[in-house]
């Protein structure tokens, strides 16, 4: 019996040792990290588990930042919303298998209840304002897509609320939400992520819009906002002067949300369940075809990737249920018009309220 067990402790030290030789961990760094960058995230989740090195090295910000050198990053949604009974929202990911929103458990600072603009850089969100307790916040922090932490940027110079915001020639531009202290020399702010810092951005405009509803940029670096009153507006690029385009939306109140590809078509969602398009020029907005089953879905969110691919959010009726649905984008074009049709590749329930 003694011998049998000497051998027992003798066969696991043999294959201990060759499980340390022939470990990825015995590569050299750069080899061992070029191997790992080009793995989807799901199979670096899987190596994550393998022993405490292999997790300090998947979660480490090296990788992440090769990763998206190397152009080895897969879109990943990410949802930042309230669940009941939490006072602050909380960031969701859309599990690309299972097609549910799993909870980020991440290190928090306390989150504006509503009123935030969000900015998606790189491998992570700015989260810009806000309300906390009923009052404008100039608050900015940073949520970390790679690790999953949230981190405090530098604070803006003016609370801001309802503002809106995008990314354009690298820097953040921060547009309206100061409410009724607004003029022409506080309305707009740029934050320059290489120095980090905040300045005033002056800008002329036609009329000084309180509440800006959406902002879009397109590859032309060129930002376009639409107002309260359904105004829209232009920022040229290197230029500080907003342009009135002469042109009003027909349906503002039925807006949701603005997202571009490239320079040539705008998108948006309403709350009857149609998702609309036109072009940056003419801003004639027209029904994105073959989605007659939408119909009367409240579509509380819409986003887009590279890929012309669309997804929208709706809480389904009766129901403590939010519904996901991907829908990808074919353009018809004909001698009179351009039309755009629509094709859900997938819809389900992703969250209720159990979860």
């Amino acid at each position: 019996v003694e011998g049998k067990s000497m051998k027992g402790r003798f066969e696991i030290r043999e294959l201990e040792l060759t499980r340390k030789v022939c470990g990825l961990l015995w590569l050299p760094d750069a080899v061992a990290m070029s191997c790992l960058a080009q793995l989807s995230r799901l199979d670096l989740a899987a190596v994550a588990i393998a022993s405490k090195e292999h997790r300090n090295l998947v979660a480490s910000h090296a990788l992440g930042h090769l990763r998206w050198r190397m152009g080895c990053t897969e879109p990943s949604l990410y949802v930042y919303l309230h669940m009941f009974p939490d006072p602050s929202p909380q960031w969701f990911i859309l599990h690309p298998v299972q097609r549910r929103l799993k909870r980020v458990f991440s290190r928090l600072y306390p989150a504006p209840e509503a009123g935030s603009c969000i900015v998606a850089r790189h491998w992570g969100i700015y989260v810009i304002g806000g309300l906390v307790n009923g009052k404008p916040t100039s608050e900015v922090t940073f949520f970390d897509c790679v690790k999953h932490t949230v981190n405090r940027f530098p604070p803006m110079k003016m609370a801001r609320s309802g503002a809106s915001a995008s990314m354009a020639n690298g820097k953040i531009h921060v547009f309206g939400g100061c409410w009724d202290v607004a003029d022409s020399s506080n309305w707009a702010e740029v934050f320059d992520i290489e120095t980090k810092t905040w300045d005033f951005l002056f800008v002329f405009t036609p009329k000084m819009p309180l509440k800006i509803q959406w902002s879009v940029v397109t590859d032309k670096k060129e930002v376009y906002v639409v107002d309260e009153d359904g105004e829209n507006l232009s920022l040229s690029p290197g230029k500080c002067v907003f342009v009135a385009t002469g042109k009003t939306d027909s349906e503002p109140q039925y807006r949701t949300d603005w997202c571009c590809f490239g320079s040539s078509f705008f998108f948006c969602g309403d709350t009857r369940g149609r998702i609309l398009w036109c072009l940056p020029d003419e801003l004639d907005w027209k029904q994105v075809k073959g989605l007659e089953e939408l119909s009367g879905y409240d579509i509380c969110k819409l986003c887009c990737n590279s890929a012309w691919r669309i997804f929208i959010f709706w809480k389904a009726p009766l129901t403590l249920e939010l519904w996901c649905a991907e829908i990808s984008l074919l353009k018809h074009t004909r001698p009179e018009e351009c039309e755009l049709w629509g094709k859900i590749e997938w819809s389900a329930a992703v969250l209720s309220h159990s979860c």
